[in-house]
């Protein structure tokens, strides 16, 4: 627990940031994407009939996040042709990226950890991509060196001071460290446990885990109610527990199943044996670089400021509508087929008659970047997390670059738990860049001090809704049963499908949906690219 002089000095420094901030003209920025109030388009411009002739294409992917673009990979693969409708100015959802500074930097999504060997998506993406470079004798996969994270990878900013890892054990008592023992002790022993069914108990994509009845009753538990039973009571325990479940699931302890939590640190326990063991895929824009890579594969024909209203099945495949935001005009597609790489609250609007798993409780986040003159302090971390902060801490997009000079950019990340979802994401949308860019510096302040003085410009990006939350009950009585076929020609490929957001389960949903896409259309795809 913060000691009262801690939290008093806490207080002050935060109050000094915010005053610093707001009073300091020389530092700049702006609140970026994503679209949240174009939806007045569609009273307006839905009005008028969509102009004639009707375009065409082959195949329409509503949607360019990892799911959509892996979707257009796929399909291009067997020389199906795709057109993809974007809403944004960029293409890759939350896995987007920036080029306008020192280095590229990502606005979501910004590490890929080690695939398991299932993902065989991922992996083939990798491969094509020249990321991964083969396999060495004992199975494992070989990567480029410079895409492998190098060291130190995390360190952690706790009572005052920076400690390698994010568990500070030559600060903690004896009996803290105990249970940080005892819980990674659970977590081991639930990565190697395989269920009655033979399946890995927690695996990515999610559909090869078990369907053991005694594993999946950890989702009818919170991950707040899970820890409490095993008696696991340690502030820093619950903290770093916490700091997990919000940065892979946007959601706090309370709200997040526990089998989500279990996967979250059992899931991906394989790593790579280059550079001592590492166990992240990094690069300056994060996870642009996969989906730069997927689009670059892909070719799709991408038209961006596209807001697709409408969709119906023809006898001859679907038809399209939408509003071409940059003109306010309404247009039509025909098409073969259609996929929904959206999530659920879209999709449902677009098929209404779809079955009722398509709607999941969807988690805000903030996501700054910190354009800075100099680092404020010499250590180069790639990621920095900060204890008790209301952020999950920054990511140096400069880490692996080993550039001479101290200009870089900070990709600050928070993730908004609480179980009022729609009042959270109000109070993010009525903000203003100011008292976002005030908080951001804030929260970063106890450990630097000085960082507004090392400030060119703060940018920021408020996701409204960042991602699926995978709250107690979220797996459903039959979870990975849901097939993507909405009806004959129109598939839905998204995270919401089986309701948390990592991108070995985002391209999974991609490809799976272009597999049954190309069936619905005879077109032969040969054997398929996902896990058995």
């Amino acid at each position: 627990m913060m000691r009262r002089r801690e939290l008093l000095q806490t207080t002050a420094v935060a109050w000094f940031a915010e005053q610093a901030l707001g009073d300091d003209r020389r530092i700049t920025g702006e609140l970026k994407g994503a679209s949240h109030a174009v939806g007045h388009l569609l009273r307006t411009a839905i009005e008028r009939p969509p102009s004639n002739p009707p375009e065409r294409a082959e195949v329409v992917v509503i949607g360019s996040g990892a799911s959509g673009l892996s979707c257009a990979w796929r399909l291009a693969s067997v020389g199906v042709p795709t057109r993809i409708l974007e809403l944004e100015s960029f293409v890759g959802g939350t896995s987007t990226w920036g080029e306008d500074g020192v280095t590229p930097h990502p606005w979501g999504a910004h590490y890929l950890p080690v695939p398991e060997p299932g993902a065989k998506g991922a992996l083939r993406l990798l491969s094509e991509l020249g990321v991964l470079t083969g396999w060495d004798a004992a199975g494992r996969p070989r990567f480029r060196d410079e895409m492998l994270c190098h060291a130190p990878e995390e360190r952690l900013f706790y009572r005052g001071q920076w400690f390698d890892g994010l568990v500070p054990r030559s600060a903690l008592s004896a009996s803290e460290r105990h249970e940080v023992d005892r819980f990674l002790s659970i977590v081991e022993s639930f990565s190697e446990r395989r269920g009655r069914d033979g399946k890995p108990a927690f695996t990515l994509p999610g559909a090869l885990s078990s369907t053991d009845p005694e594993l999946l009753a950890l989702d009818r538990l919170s991950m707040d109610r899970w820890l409490r039973e095993q008696g696991f009571s340690t502030p820093l325990l619950r903290w770093l527990v916490e700091y997990a479940t919000l940065d892979d699931f946007g959601a706090s302890l309370e709200q997040c199943s526990a089998w989500a939590g279990l996967l979250y640190f059992a899931a991906r326990a394989f790593e790579s044996d280059q550079l001592g063991g590492s166990r992240y895929l990094v690069w300056p824009e994060g996870n642009g670089y996969l989906m730069r890579g997927l689009r670059d594969l892909a070719r799709p024909e991408i038209q961006n400021a596209a807001l697709a209203y409408a969709l119906r099945e023809t006898r001859d495949g679907v038809e399209i509508d939408y509003v071409d935001v940059a003109t306010e005009t309404t247009r039509r597609i025909t098409a073969r087929a259609a996929v929904l790489a959206v999530p659920g609250f879209i999709a449902r609007r677009l098929v209404p008659k779809a079955p009722p798993r398509l709607e999941r409780t969807t988690s805000s986040w903030l996501v700054a970047n910190l354009h800075l003159r100099r680092r404020p302090d010499a250590t180069q971390a790639w990621d920095s997390i900060l204890y008790g902060a209301r952020g999950l801490g920054y990511v140096d997009a400069d880490h692996q670059r080993l550039r001479d000079g101290e200009r870089t950019v900070w990709t600050y990340f928070r993730a908004h738990g609480g179980a009022d979802t729609p009042g959270i994401r109000h109070g993010l949308l009525q903000k203003k860049w100011a008292a976002h860019a005030s908080s951001v510096v804030a929260d970063l302040a106890p450990a630097h001090p000085e960082l507004s003085g090392e400030l060119e410009r703060i940018d920021l990006m408020v996701w409204g809704h960042a991602m699926p939350r995978p709250t107690p009950g979220f797996l459903g009585d039959t979870p990975w049963s849901h097939p993507p076929m909405l009806s004959r020609r129109i598939a839905w490929a998204h995270v919401d499908l089986t309701g948390f957001a990592l991108f070995e389960e985002a391209n999974a949903h991609g490809l799976r949906a272009a597999e049954a896409i190309c069936d619905a259309l005879g077109v032969e795809r040969g054997e398929t690219w996902l896990g058995a």
